[in-house]
Formats: structure tokens, sequence, C-alpha cells
């Protein structure tokens, strides 16, 4: 096991669960039922390593033998920490609850360990869904029959506390506890909401603890939420809008807790606005007057970028010209971009805003730029959703090279008849292709026949062939023709295909290329049961094959055919 687990710690986590598979399929459960559960528990621990969720949920819930209570309930826990990670708090409740009633089959544990595990999740879970109601009713359930109050009990009752607006209630609670990285945190919350502290004042304690030694980058990202808020309280428009876009462009492994903020893309949008706004309204600016605005954000943008955003924001979003619409766009981006974290927050304000509730609705230099930043994070979907928004190329990109790029996108992204469109189009459109074009159009139908979309391939090769004028080219294309056909179990029409390769403009298919079409063709002759065609093509081939390895391969499959040929007139003869 120490040998799967060092496997899966270099990052091969799936190799590692083969080996399991390999170790644990061979055991019988009920006669080496606690060999078998040593692999379980660590075919869970991979899981989890993997952040595989959804898989280790599915694999426990399909337990049906009668496993031990004690790995039992402990896998249970398992898969519904699982659920909640995955914000399945309702699934993960109704296991819970089950595990609550169920509680006298496992009369032999220690119940009162497992039950106060059960109501803390249950919590978690109201949490979870932002019901805080209940999760302040199951929480006063709890801490009446568990009477925790250790600094994780009191960090989760502060988070419900607040969650119920009893902000003076946490102010008493963590009185003694603002020493605690996340106890200080919810401190200057509750401080915050209770008026117990001015709310620059808050501020000012949010970043200086930002700068402490002992702030971790997650609990910063918290403290950036505390600090908009203060921000936004004390009437501070820079501050805010400054705060919410870290809080915005979010951590890589930390979400904010369920319940305690309530931030969103408009939320930044909107403080764009007031913060561009209360700005125009001191310099006097016109509304409507876009030029006026847009020189103010071009002025703006090596000094103060987060007062440049927002011109720009209000420009985007209430600008009377379009053209100054559209270059508010590009300033905005391009400042965005060079702020860390910047395309998260692309992402979020434009995929998670009322203010662009479809794809269309976004700008489409917006879109372009989007595009670039789902695929670099592998979201072939979201990309492929994107490109089908846009039909034509970005200004100074080639056209041809932009729809091959939408073609293979789609492809890619399950949009397979949409993606084969595209390089439809794109054939009827040139008259030859060069080399290079060849070879990049030939990739994405390459794509489609690792995706087995092989009929789409074929009819793509066919579509094309006659636009292409090198003959090594046009033999290629019969062979790549003949791999969909055989693919397609269409033997006849593929060796069709792999000789009129081999043969193709006067070649006799004696030369290194035309060899191998012919030795395909012999395969699919003898796949569609035509043995003596197939006998007679090996026999030529080895007959001007010198090499001895090929020649080996060759003798070995003339062999297989006499057997098979005898092996059929011996059945036609009993008849």
């Amino acid at each position: 096991m120490k040998e799967v687990r060092v496997i899966a710690e270099t990052g091969a986590v799936s190799l590692a669960l083969n080996l399991v598979d390999e170790h644990q399929n061979g055991l019988t459960i009920h006669s080496e039922l606690e060999r078998w559960l040593q692999w379980e528990r660590e075919r869970i621990a991979l899981y989890q390593l993997g952040e595989r969720w959804d898989v280790l949920q599915k694999r426990i819930e399909s337990y049906q033998q009668d496993l031990p209570s004690e790995f039992y309930l402990w896998a249970k826990q398992q898969q519904v920490d699982a659920l909640l990670t995955l914000k399945q708090a309702d699934k993960a409740r109704q296991i819970l609850q089950v595990l609550v009633w169920s509680e006298a089959k496992h009369k032999s544990l220690d119940d009162k360990v497992w039950l106060s595990k059960w109501q803390k999740r249950i919590i978690k879970s109201y949490l979870i869904e932002n019901n805080a109601k209940d999760a302040l009713l199951a929480s006063q359930r709890y801490y009446q029959d568990y009477a925790g109050n250790d600094i994780d009990d009191r960090l989760l009752r502060a988070r419900i506390l607040l969650a119920n607006n009893r902000e003076d209630e946490v102010v008493a609670l963590l009185a003694k506890d603002t020493r605690h990285p996340q106890g200080g945190m919810l401190y200057l919350l509750a401080q915050l909401r209770s008026n117990a502290r001015p709310a620059q004042k808050v501020w000012q304690a949010a970043r200086r603890q930002m700068r402490g030694k002992w702030a971790s980058e997650e609990l910063k990202y918290m403290l950036w939420a505390v600090a908009a808020e203060a921000a936004k309280r004390s009437g501070d428009r820079p501050s805010a809008v400054n705060a919410l876009e870290f809080v915005l462009a979010g951590h890589k492994n930390t979400d904010l807790p369920a319940g305690l903020f309530n931030f969103s893309a408009d939320t930044l949008w909107n403080s764009y606005i007031d913060y561009a706004l209360h700005l125009g309204n001191k310099a006097q600016f016109l509304v409507g007057n876009d030029k006026q605005w847009l020189q103010a954000a071009a002025r703006a943008e090596k000094k103060y970028p987060v007062r440049a955003r927002s011109f720009y924001a209000l420009i985007m979003l209430r600008g009377q010209d379009e053209t100054m619409r559209m270059q508010a766009v590009k300033g905005f981006l391009n400042l965005m971009h060079k702020r860390k974290r910047g395309a998260e927050l692309v992402m979020k304000l434009y995929l998670k805003s009322s203010y662009y509730e479809s794809l269309p609705a976004i700008p489409k230099t917006i879109r372009f730029d989007l595009i670039d930043i789902a695929l670099s994070r592998s979201n072939i979907e979201l990309a492929s959703n994107l490109m089908a928004t846009i039909e034509s190329a970005p200004d100074g990109l080639d056209n041809y090279q932009w729809q091959l790029r939408r073609a293979r996108i789609f492809v890619l992204g399950g949009k397979v008849d949409k993606g084969s469109e595209t390089l439809k189009q794109l054939i009827e459109q040139k008259k030859v292709f060069t080399k290079k074009e060849l070879d990049q159009f030939l990739q994405v139908v390459f794509d489609l026949q690792t995706l087995t979309e092989h009929e789409h391939a074929y009819q793509l090769f066919y579509a094309i062939l006659p636009k292409i004028n090198e003959t090594a080219q046009q033999r290629e294309i019969f062979f790549w023709m003949a791999d969909s056909q055989k693919a397609q179990q269409n033997y006849l029409a593929a060796a069709t295909l792999y000789l009129r390769s081999a043969l193709h403009a006067d070649n006799n298919g004696l030369d290194p290329w035309g060899q191998t079409a012919r030795y395909q063709t012999a395969e699919m002759l003898a796949e569609a049961n035509l043995l003596k065609d197939a006998l007679v093509l090996y026999e030529k081939l080895l007959a001007t094959t010198k090499e001895p390895a090929r020649r080996a391969v060759l003798k070995h499959e003339i062999q297989k055919l006499w057997l098979l040929k005898n092996n059929s007139q011996d059945s036609n003869a009993d008849e």
C-alpha cells in the first residue's frame, strides 16, 4: 500500500487506483474481509487525494454488503464530507438523518462520538445552503447535548450567530479569541455589524491584520471581505472597490465561509458605477459626454487603476456612443490583465452578472478573451459555448486560422456537427489548400477520428480531396479515408481506399508508403472474408520485401490465412 500511495502523490492517482483494483479485485469479501477493507480505505484516501468527490460518494453509495459497523460509519462520514464539498447539502443531510435515526444498529460503538460528528455536519449543511435559521436551531440542539466550548465550537457558533444577525453575542463569545486568526476576523466582522467599532477603524484593523506575519493567504482573502464591507459602510468608495476586486478575484484554494458575506459580481459592478459617478459629479462631467469620461479613465490608468476601471465600467454599462463603449471595453480588459488574478475577475464579472444575462450580451472583445481564459483552464465546454456566439474573426486575425480554431473548439467541446459544418464551409471558401493549411486542417479531422466520429471525418476527407494538388498528399487522404471506413467496419470500402492510396497517380504500390497501404488492403480483405485476394496481396509483398522483421510478419499473416482458407474449404466439404 505504501507503494500505491507514493505513486499517487506524484500525481498519478489513476495509476494508483488501477493498482488498488488489481489487489482488491482478487480478494473475496467474505473470506478476506479485513484485507478487502484495508484496500477500500486506501481507495477512498486516493479519491480524496485526487479530489474525486463525486466518484467517492457514488462508490460508498453503492455499498451493498453487510460491512462492519465501524467501517461503514466511517465510510458514510467520508461520503457526507464529499457531498458537502460538492455543495450537495440536501443529499448530505438526508444521509446524516438516516444515520442519526439508525444509531440503534450500532450499539457496539460509542454512539455519542458518532452522533456528535453527524449533528455538527447537519449544521454545516444548513450553512452551505445559507439557511441561517435552521442552522441556528440545529446548533442550539447540538450545544444542549454536547457542551463543547473549544475554539472550533466557538468559531462555528460565531458564524451561525453572524448569519442570524446576532452580532452582539459574537462580540461577547469571541472576546478572548481575537488573537486566533479566524477568531480575530470574525470578531472584527461582529464589531462592524454591531456598531461596536467605527467602520473606518475596522477597515484599518483588517488591513493591519493582513500585514501580520502569521496571516495566511486564506486568512488575507477573508479579511479582504471584512475590509470590503467596512469600506462600503464608511462610504470609502475607492477602498470598497479595491477590496471587492480582491474578494471577487477569489482564492484558488478557499471559498468565503458560507452564509457570512453577500458579495456578487453585481456588487462590484454597482460599486464601480457609484465610484465613477461620485468622481464625475465632483469634476462636473456631463452624463452622455462619453469622450469626457473616457479621457478621465485614460489619464487615471497609471496612477489610479481602480479609478480608471470604474470610469471604464460606467462607460461600458451606461455609455451612449458604441465606439466609446468599445474603447472602454478594451481599456478595462487591458487593466484587468495587469492585475493579479485579473482573469478570474473577468470570468466572474461577465459570466456571473445580471448585467450580462446571456453570452451574446457580453461584448465580443470580452468573449474573445473569455475563450482564451477558458482554454487555458481546459474548460472546453465554456470555450465551445462562447465560440458558438461568434461568427467572424477578431480584427487583425486571419479568418482561416480563426475558423479552424472555432471548428477545433466545437469538436473538442462536443459540438461535432457544428465543428464539421465549420470545416465544410472552410473547404467551400478555398480554391486550393497549401501544404501548411492542409496540415492544420487535418489536425482537426484527426480529432474527429480520435473521438470516433468517423463518418464526419470521412466526409471531410472526401470534400477536401479535389482541393489538393500534390500527389503525396492525395495518397495520404485516401489512406485516412480508409482508416475511417475501417473503423466503421466497412471493410471492402476500406480495402478499396487503401489500395487506391497505394496505386494512386500511377504508383506501383511497392514504395514504402505503397507497401504499407497494400498491407492494410490485405488485412481488410481478410476481414471481409476475401481470403484468396488477401493471400495474393501478402505473397506479392513477401516477394518484394527484404527486411527480416517485415518478412516475418508477412509469413505469419500468410500462415494464418492458409489455415483459415483450408478450414473454410473443409467446412464446405462437410456440407
